[in-house]
């Protein structure tokens, strides 16, 4: 790279070097890191292909190609990512949220009105990502957090402050249940652990920066399903309902667990929009 490159022959240039190096999206990654160097919108790239690049800001481009050829994953190296239209900071204690999340999300948003005054618990919480962007979008609505980590709880609690969803949403180190204050909830959601351990031996290299705890479900991805079928219970009113996220194949398996433990009721399975079945739904029985 050199000071007479422009924006569009560095984009040229970086997209062939990101597919080199087997990434997924190589142009889109270029632009979003391009893009934060310039501190512009994408549209701006496409608006200014012929604009000369500074020496500074090649620098600054250069180290995050960089990172990126290493595969560091883009919201890693940016420390931020975007999830239901929302940016959330994240670093290396939470699991980045994934697109295939959001469909959790927009799942129970169906089901509560927009003026619900539903009280929402979250079980692993991590980055906050799925609570906060339910209370986002549902004003009446409060929350509580929990995680076993207090350094994704650092980051969830940033992550409320910055969207001005301290006065809804609190917080607590927790290892599922077990210091979760008795308290009955409209819903409880999760998106837990559930990585097998043959899922855990073939990780894409981007995904090993997340934190091992928040990928890992036991030897058949199943283990916190089990926990949370058993536990859950006490803190879901009669009539409310309980979401969980999983992964693919497992949603027949979840819903078994669910049903087995005489408290729940199957209400429905969500597909993705890939077609995978990621959204089981349960109505906690009298």
């Amino acid at each position: 790279m050199s000071k007479l490159w422009t924006i569009g022959a560095l984009l040229t240039w970086t997209t062939q070097f990101f597919s080199s190096k087997g990434i997924d999206s190589p142009r889109l990654d270029a632009e979003i890191l391009l893009s934060h160097v310039l501190k512009k919108e994408r549209i701006y790239l496409y608006a200014h292909y012929d604009e000369p690049m500074t020496t500074e800001e090649l620098a600054s481009y250069r180290e995050l190609v960089k990172k990126r050829a290493d595969r560091l994953s883009v919201a890693h190296i940016l420390g931020e990512r975007s999830f239901m239209g929302l940016d959330f900071l994240v670093n290396e204690n939470v699991l980045i949220p994934r697109p295939e999340t959001e469909m959790l999300v927009e799942t129970v948003w169906e089901q509560l009105e927009p003026e619900a005054e539903a009280r929402i618990l979250d079980i692993g919480t991590g980055s906050g990502a799925i609570l906060l962007s339910l209370l986002h979008e549902r004003p009446q609505c409060q929350g509580l957090g929990v995680d076993i980590s207090e350094k994704a709880l650092a980051v969830a609690r940033k992550n409320g402050e910055r969207l001005g969803l301290s006065d809804r949403v609190s917080w607590q180190v927790s290892n599922l249940f077990a210091s979760v204050p008795p308290s009955v909830y409209d819903w409880v959601v999760s998106n837990p652990p559930y990585l097998t351990a043959d899922d855990m031996n073939h990780l894409q290299p981007e995904v090993r920066h997340d934190p091992r705890q928040a990928l890992f479900g036991g030897k058949d991805g199943l283990d916190y399903y089990r926990r949370i079928a058993r536990d859950a219970m006490p803190y879901v009113k009669v009539d409310g309902f309980c979401a969980v996220e999983c992964g693919a194949g497992q949603s027949r398996d979840v819903a078994s667990i669910f049903t087995a433990s005489g408290h729940f009721v199957l209400q429905k399975i969500v597909k993705d929009y890939g077609g995978i079945e990621r959204v089981v739904v349960f109505q906690r029985k009298e």
